[in-house]
């Protein structure tokens, strides 16, 4: 019995230390605005992949996180946060991300209290992960709507989706900067490829019926907004 109660004990104390350890992690908040342009209910992991890179390297940060949304950014810091909040504010100047420190008591009790959730937290590259979802959102738009026009049938609809979704999640999680990442060059490079999959599936002629007919929807919804 003075055996079990003695391991029951270890267990406790070891289970306090580790909440302990927990409460005294040092942890900044950050809103952002890094909600995905082709997915909206997901974050950008384009965007935040660059910085993560660069706070890898950086020995203040433990641990780096973005929101499933793309609206916080956390970082779990190895020493002080406030001796290296210059130097997150440099980095996120250097990557074009507006960001506020989270400093309200009521939102940061809420953060922490869900901080580090699977699927709703990710760490590191981990943000790999929003864009090959991301990834699978822009390949269902595109034969969508392709199908729904009746272009395509829906195994010719289900063959493009998986070479588009293929060739995005390979683009999508390339460390790119802002400006490469909207440049023309990338934009018309993306287009081309797309365009290049749909020729090697259903022909130039269809091809080229599906691309004015996808590029007439898009200026037009563009007129409207």
């Amino acid at each position: 019995m003075k055996k079990l109660i003695s391991i029951i004990a270890v267990a406790f104390l070891t289970s306090c230390q580790s909440n302990n350890e927990k409460t005294k992690e040092s942890i900044s908040f950050y809103k952002v605005p890094l909600v995905c342009g082709a997915a909206p209910e997901i974050g950008c992991g384009s965007r935040i992949k660059p910085m993560f890179v660069a706070t890898e390297k950086e020995k203040a940060v433990k641990e780096s996180w973005m929101n499933r949304q793309g609206t916080i950014i956390a970082f779990v810091w190895n020493e002080n946060d406030t001796a290296n909040e210059r130097r997150i504010k440099e980095l996120f100047n250097e990557n074009d991300i507006e960001a506020e420190r989270i400093t309200d008591t009521s939102t940061l009790k809420e953060l922490n209290a869900s901080f580090r959730d699977k699927g709703r937290w990710y760490k590191g590259m981990d943000v790999d992960q929003l864009s090959i979802e991301e990834a699978g959102v822009i390949a269902a738009q595109t034969t969508g709507f392709a199908l729904e026009e009746g272009f395509v049938d829906s195994i010719e609809a289900a063959t493009i989706k998986n070479d588009i979704e293929n060739y995005f999640k390979t683009e999508l999680v390339r460390v790119r900067t802002l400006d490469n990442l909207t440049s023309d060059s990338t934009q018309e490079r993306w287009r081309k490829d797309a365009y290049n999959i749909l020729v090697n599936r259903v022909g130039k002629e269809k091809a080229d019926k599906i691309a004015q007919a996808y590029e007439k929807k898009l200026s037009e919804i563009e007129s409207c907004e």
